[in-house]
């Protein structure tokens, strides 16, 4: 009987053991558990902040591409304002040079002399006009105003000599 005695306490000891092993491996469970948890919401709360960063991204993208386009679309219609510029300037030019010419053969050493002193501011605006395409856009208006000014002046001189 002691035997049994001894085998039943032993028994007992024994599941009693058991169990609280299965305790221990429980509540590591329940705490890997729960690491995990708190570890699948940082990193959706991760994936969230990448997804709006993209996004932001994707529209400072958009942005600055919008902007480029409405950059090459300026400086498109600058090259051609530019360049309609430089046609009806030429076209002033040649207009004064037919009128230089026509002061020249007027009779008379004056008018050879006023033709010879026009030539030369004649000269200095085509010089310019021929500059025209290395003008920036920043410089642009103060460089046809001051185009534009001469060429008046010019004009001015020129009918005052054919006139005379």
């Amino acid at each position: 009987m002691r035997t049994t005695i001894w085998i039943s306490m032993i028994a007992v000891a024994l599941a009693g053991a058991g169990c609280k092993k299965k305790d221990d491996a429980t509540k590591a469970m329940d705490r890997a558990e729960r690491s995990a948890e708190k570890a699948q919401e940082g990193v959706t709360g991760q994936a969230k902040d990448v997804y709006r960063e993209e996004k932001d991204q994707a529209k400072d993208e958009a942005e600055v591409t919008k902007k480029q386009g409405e950059l090459s679309a300026a400086e498109t219609e600058f090259a051609q304002a530019r360049e309609r510029y430089t046609v009806a300037a030429k076209q002033r030019l040649a207009n004064l040079d037919a009128k230089i010419q026509e002061i020249e053969h007027k009779p008379g050493a004056q008018a050879k002399d006023a033709a010879a002193q026009l030539r030369p501011q004649r000269d200095e605006i085509a010089r310019k006009l021929d500059a025209i395409g290395s003008q920036a856009q920043a410089g642009w208006d103060a460089f046809k105003k001051d185009v534009d000014d001469e060429l008046d002046k010019l004009e001015k001189a020129v009918n005052d000599a054919l006139h005379k």
